[in-house]
């Protein structure tokens, strides 16, 4: 094939091409490089709608530590079975108010009703014995009085017979032995007399005793009368305290024993918050420190307390505080209500300080990012901690009033020098 001339017009033209598109290549890649250069000054780009903001102040700063809890009753009673039965009725619900003698259930037991008729027959029968022995005790004291005064009538005859015939005797009218027979039964009438007179006072003695042990058995009985009655009485439970139920433990149909738990009544009268405060939170915690507590009732309400004891134990990563209210309570506070209490540690006059940032503990170090130009960027900033309240945290030193920090988590991008907020 013969060779075909290219026009150099043509030539030039794809290379003028390929200079153009080389140059456009070379320009990209700088634009590129210069981007990234960039990008390396100013760090990663953060949105302000995803961070959170707070401005450094100063002043008095309250130290409050806050906690959740409910409020509970100072008096509360489990309500138990004193005599065994089946439950007939249950008369109450749980948020009923009770009076002492309110009914809060009914049980049958026929054994009862049985011991209480059997001890009534025998209280009965104890008191008819001793009413009888009574009777045969006071025939027997009356026979020896009787026996007595006809023993002492006898020796005062006899008396009266020797005192008349001793003078005889003197004038020979009666023999000197039929005085002295005479004599001899005046004095053995009064030895009888006598005899009889202390017969009566220790047969009074025995009277006494017999009465003293009819009078214990029938005591007795009665006591055990008395014992069958309360536990029939007992079958029909009773609140015993004014209050509101809290528990009912117990369903129509069901056996207890002594000691069955029926139900629990709180009392209304006096109520105490428990808080569960934080462990980490607990140690400046102490008695006698002033409390606000937030009622979570419809309408917004505050009510001041004190912290009356600090559990010295920590369960489930909270110290049970508990705090008695120091003026009255709303009506409308019950049992169970849930609360926040605001416990005021102490005041510090002179702070500087700012929103808790996340994970900031009290007594440390950390690093914050401080907003800068204008607040379009922010570079961070070693930060040392003094004390801390649930909202707020004093800063020790690394922050002035005035400066404008971020408190929200800086996890995403802690080991920047420096970000660009949009």
């Amino acid at each position: 094939m013969p060779d075909i001339a290219i026009d150099p017009a043509v030539t030039r033209g794809k290379r003028r091409k390929r200079l153009a598109a080389a140059g456009i290549a070379a320009a990209a890649l700088i634009a590129l490089v210069a981007w990234g250069l960039s990008r390396t000054g100013a760090g990663p780009s953060v949105r302000r709608s995803d961070i959170w903001i707070a401005t450094v102040k100063s002043g008095s700063l309250p130290i409050v530590v806050s906690a959740a809890g409910v409020f509970r009753p100072i008096k509360e009673r489990w309500i138990t079975a004193a005599t065994p039965g089946v439950v007939e009725e249950v008369k109450v619900q749980p948020g009923d108010e009770v009076e002492p003698g309110t009914v809060l259930a009914v049980l049958a037991n026929p054994a009862v009703e049985s011991a209480l008729a059997q001890a009534r027959a025998k209280l009965a029968s104890a008191e008819a014995q001793r009413a009888s022995l009574q009777a045969q005790l006071t025939s027997q004291l009356l026979t020896l009085q009787g026996n007595l005064a006809a023993e002492q009538a006898t020796a005062k005859t006899m008396s009266v017979k020797e005192r008349a015939e001793r003078p005889l005797v003197r004038r020979h009218i009666i023999s000197m032995l039929e005085y002295t027979a005479i004599r001899v039964q005046a004095v053995e009438y009064a030895q009888l007399a006598k005899l009889a007179k202390e017969r009566i006072a220790a047969f009074r003695q025995s009277i006494a005793a017999q009465n003293r042990a009819a009078t214990a058995q029938v005591a007795a009985l009665r006591a055990v009368l008395e014992n069958s009655r309360q536990q029939l009485a007992a079958l029909s439970v009773t609140a015993g305290i004014e209050g509101v139920v809290q528990n009912v433990a117990v369903h129509a149909g069901q056996t207890l024993k002594v000691g069955g738990g029926i139900a629990r009544v709180a009392s209304l009268k006096s109520l105490k918050a428990t808080l569960q405060v934080p462990a980490s939170e607990a140690e400046e915690v102490a008695t006698g420190q002033s409390v606000t507590l937030e009622l979570a009732t419809d309408v917004t309400q505050d009510v001041q307390a004190r912290v009356t004891r600090v559990s010295p134990t920590v369960t489930n990563g909270s110290v049970e505080v508990d705090v008695m209210p120091t003026e009255k309570l709303p009506t409308d506070v019950r049992p169970n209500l849930a609360v926040t209490g605001n416990i005021h540690i102490a005041d510090i006059a002179q702070a500087i300080y700012v929103q808790r940032p996340a994970y900031a503990n009290p007594d440390s170090v950390m690093t914050l990012f401080r907003l800068v130009d204008g607040g379009r960027a922010a570079v961070p900033v070693r930060v040392r901690f003094g004390a801390a309240s649930d909202q707020y945290i004093q800063i020790a030193s690394g922050l002035s009033a005035g400066t404008r920090v971020i408190v929200s988590d800086a996890s995403g991008f802690a080991a920047d020098r420096r970000i660009a907020l949009r």
